[in-house]
């Protein structure tokens, strides 16, 4: 048997994910645990239900063959999308009426119109041609949310053509800062990880300005970055949420891609808010977005000293992020440092790791993602956990905002096409499985020379640990890396209470917060969005405390240089 799984690490599931791919296979028999001698496909108590999913990757022959049956499970995903989106299209008026009900000539060639289309079936906003035209103000204009919908809050919503041979777009939502000069007050561009996953989950559940409550209906969110912060969430890359392509061959496949398409739609982004170009600008995302956050940076950096490139760029942040495949080759070891792996089990599960460390070692990405899957899948069984993203955690209170964004009036609002809206696209990240052994290390180490970065992390996280990502930041070779290594780590305060510690040095800031797990803004919104105002408005992380002098404990601090300041 002949199989690749796809494992999305983006922080939105209840337990570990995945979409299978298979050959000649049914689905259910690779449902299995490690012991071939006694099949499951659910492991089941009265406390806990964890999914399990197990391949034998030994049966993996190459990547070649990997990759055909990745094909045919994308090409499968690709005619049902375009079945459904013909259907869609079929409706469509093949003309356009700009702001003045002028009728506007369809030269450009896109499938859906830069204006309001005459159809209740088509209400997909590209604002491309808009833009092309000069028509900048329409543009803002036509992308306006009315803001009954969404609790009186100003908002942006549409799409940028990223390439126009497979009409492939990219859908953004801004919300402009609340009481502030928006030209001023810093502003976030927000990415979600998976590869696939919506950034509609770090609106709804994590920094945006409300919440879908129990009942399916918004409300305010009291630590929403907002306050401080304009912020844009881009569902990148294209396919993700409500981004689209009207071809297979649109889909990203490597992070020179994901971020030549997202840099596109940035420019046009600024081509119609133009006052956030002298704003300052923080990229920021978590997990797997660890690597979309420096390639845009880069991106950015590179052409700062053209016109058409001017923008206020100050910095990075990055929450419990998959950097550089270093970070998960020692998965089992928080397992055992919080005691939910015993020594003999740390012993059984060497080979695994030595295993996956070989397939790194290799650069052989999709076989090293099947065996870091099955890896996670065996470690949630041996340690009766639902999931990886925070242990104290059973369940996960995230996706309500799904079935909201999927009510008709919604999607209508926002500008969106007839979608059904899920928070994350297995077809997106089924053509990233060959670059998942990408690092965005290199890139970070580039962008600390010029911009400062920000790291935190949450402790509960098993799927993107602390230990590993802290110690894959102190290998970033940058002209300040002395200092940040010789910086001191010091408790950091919410309220006159210790929420984590912080370290501070060359550009680069590294938190961990007690209490959180995977998705930090979730988890503790509190000390999240205090943490994010105090850096991006480069406020002191923490107080000098007193140094206890003639002490053994202040002598040894001061004889290590570890004397606390900021």
């Amino acid at each position: 048997m002949k199989v690749i799984i796809f494992c999305v690490f983006s922080s939105i599931f209840t337990s570990v994910h995945c979409k299978v791919a298979l050959s000649e296979q049914k689905i259910a028999d690779i449902f299995n645990s490690i012991d071939k001698k006694e099949p499951k496909d659910v492991t089941k108590n009265d406390d806990f239900t964890t999914t399990v999913a197990t391949i034998d990757d030994d049966k993996i022959d190459d990547e070649k063959t990997v990759q055909e049956i990745t094909n045919n499970s994308i090409e499968d995903d690709t005619k049902e999308n375009k079945t459904k989106n013909d259907e869609t299209h079929k409706s469509v008026n093949q003309t356009c009426k700009g702001t003045d009900n002028s009728e506007v000539e369809d030269s450009k060639g896109y499938n859906e119109k830069a204006c309001t289309n005459e159809t209740e079936n088509l209400t997909a906003l590209i604002l491309t041609p808009f833009i092309e035209r000069g028509q900048l103000q329409e543009a803002r204009n036509a992308s306006r949310v009315d803001p009954q919908f969404f609790l009186g809050v100003e908002s942006y919503s549409g799409y940028f053509t990223v390439n126009k041979t497979y009409n492939s777009n990219l859908f953004f939502w801004y919300f402009p800062v609340e009481d502030k000069p928006v030209n001023k007050t810093p502003w976030i561009i927000w990415l979600q990880g998976g590869p696939g996953a919506s950034s509609m989950t770090g609106l709804f559940d994590e920094i945006g300005p409300f919440k879908v409550d129990a009942t399916f209906n918004l409300k305010k969110s009291q630590y929403s970055w907002l306050q401080n912060h304009s912020l844009v969430f881009f569902d990148n890359p294209v396919g993700t949420g409500f981004s689209f392509t009207e071809d297979s061959k649109g889909y990203t496949r490597d992070m020179t891609t994901y971020s030549s398409h997202l840099y596109t739609a940035f420019q046009q982004f600024l081509q119609v808010f133009p006052e956030l170009r002298t704003a300052p600008l923080y990229v920021a995302g978590e997990s797997y977005a660890g690597k979309y956050v420096p390639s845009l940076g880069v991106e950015i950096h590179k052409r700062m000293n053209k016109p058409s490139g001017d923008v206020n760029l100050q910095g990075f942040m990055i929450g419990n992020a998959y950097v550089d495949p270093a970070v998960i080759l020692q998965l089992p070891r928080p397992f055992y440092h919080f005691g939910l792996l015993g020594m003999e089990q740390m012993d059984m599960l060497k080979p695994l790791v030595e295993a996956l460390a070989q397939e790194i070692a290799a650069n052989n990405s999709i076989v090293a993602k099947t065996k870091w899957m099955n890896l996670i899948s065996l470690l949630l069984v041996l340690t009766h956990q639902t999931h990886a993203y925070n242990f104290l955690h059973n369940e996960l209170m995230l996706g309500r905002y799904v079935s909201y964004l999927n009510k008709p009036e919604i999607q209508k609002a926002i500008h969106v096409r007839n979608t059904k809206f899920s928070f994350v696209n297995m077809t997106v990240n089924a053509h990233l499985a060959l670059d998942f052994l990408s690092s965005g290390q290199g890139h970070f180490e580039t962008l600390l020379e010029h911009y400062r970065v920000l790291a935190y992390c949450g402790q509960l996280d098993l799927m993107m640990p602390c230990v590993t990502t802290s110690e894959n930041y102190r290998t970033w070779k940058w002209n300040g890396t002395d200092k940040f290594i010789k910086a001191p780590r010091l408790p950091y305060m919410y309220k006159n209470k210790r929420a984590g510690y912080h370290k501070t040095g060359g550009g680069l800031t590294e938190v961990v917060f007690l209490g959180a797990g995977h998705m930090v803004p979730l988890d503790i919104p509190g000390p999240a969005k205090d943490l994010i105002t105090r850096w991006t408005h480069n406020e002191k992380l923490s107080v000098r405390f007193p140094l206890l002098e003639g002490t053994f404990i202040g002598d040894f601090i001061k004889n290590n240089s570890m004397l606390p300041y900021l």
